[in-house]
């Protein structure tokens, strides 16, 4: 009878504790939130995230900030964020920061597998492969067969990192010679394509936009595992035959450490159900973004897909000198 008695008194308890946890997360938040982006204002990762702020803020019915703290590779604003120790600020970043910071920067400031609590694959930034009108290619195999004919000759440029080590390695393991151009002005790469100035360029669909419907440059391939709705006519690289050109771009929201987790599944709950508004997924599409939501498990699984693929770069190239 005392330990039925004990059993009873300590799932009151636990019953009572589970009861507080629920009530906390419900009544969380308090005040503003912030979302630290570790990227420059006016990006696509930026643009997603202001998107996804102003979706949580009629949830809450608090106002969620935006907080932009570019550089170092994402280590600025990751930084800020663990070292905020705030239950009121979250995180939004590309996989990156867990999938190639840790191979590119000799000594993270920060625990990527204990201090960012994975939340929610919000996006991916479908990136694609353009080239110039003037070299008449139509497909990969066009344009590797184009590179080796003019060993040296032919020039391109690239997002920074994984679209930029996705081509390098594609020319190293085909053994393809072509010069890589460095830009400081993110607009100047797109016209120097349609002048012919630069023969190809791989980045976010909206970075190349403009030259590609006016007809002065040619989209011919994504490198997402699939096609995507937001250009189904263009083959994935995967399709043509150039599996190393293949990754996924994606982004995602993340907690602090410790985070508990009633709050963590109430978060994860309301941004999926923003995420399901055909207004936000619209809005996500015309930045050349593509939703994937799902819970902390996807975020997991995805960031460890890109870790893999990463590593599988890395042994045709230098990551930390990539060109």
């Amino acid at each position: 009878m005392r330990s039925g008695l004990l059993l009873s008194a300590f799932l009151t308890i636990v019953g009572s504790g589970c009861v507080n946890a629920a009530m906390a997360a419900d009544a969380w938040p308090e005040h503003t939130v912030r979302i630290i982006v570790p990227f420059p204002a006016g990006g696509a990762v930026d643009i997603a995230a202001r998107i996804l702020a102003e979706g949580l803020a009629k949830r809450w019915d608090r106002t969620v900030v935006v907080e932009n703290k570019p550089g170092g590779e994402t280590t600025i604003g990751v930084t800020a964020f663990v070292g905020a120790r705030d239950n009121h600020t979250l995180l939004y970043t590309t996989f990156g920061t867990l999938s190639v910071a840790p191979l590119t920067v000799d000594k993270l400031p920060f625990d990527p597998k204990n201090d960012l609590v994975p939340l929610v694959p919000v996006a991916s930034i479908v990136v694609g492969l353009a080239v110039t009108s003037a070299l008449s290619v139509k497909t990969l195999a066009e344009l590797e067969a184009a590179i080796r004919a003019k060993p040296g000759q032919l020039a391109w440029s690239s997002a920074p990192t994984l679209p930029r080590y996705a081509f390098a390695t594609f020319l190293k393991q085909r053994g393809l010679e072509m010069n890589f151009v460095a830009y400081r002005d993110n607009s100047q790469p797109q016209a120097d394509l349609g002048e012919n100035r630069i023969q190809a360029l791989i980045t976010a669909l909206p970075a190349s936009a403009s030259v590609v419907s006016s007809g002065k440059a040619r989209l011919i391939a994504i490198t997402e595992p699939r096609r995507s709705r937001l250009v189904a006519e263009v083959p994935t690289a995967s399709e043509a035959g150039y599996d190393e050109l293949t990754f996924i771009g994606g982004v995602g929201l993340f907690g602090w450490k410790d985070m508990p987790d009633g709050l963590r599944n109430r978060i994860v709950a309301d941004t999926n159900t923003v995420l399901t508004e055909t207004a936000v997924a619209e809005r996500l599409k015309a930045t050349g973004q593509q939703v994937i939501g799902g819970g902390p498990d996807i975020l997991v699984r995805l960031i460890d897909q890109q870790t893999a693929r990463v590593l599988e770069m890395s042994k045709s190239i230098d990551l930390k000198s990539a060109r």
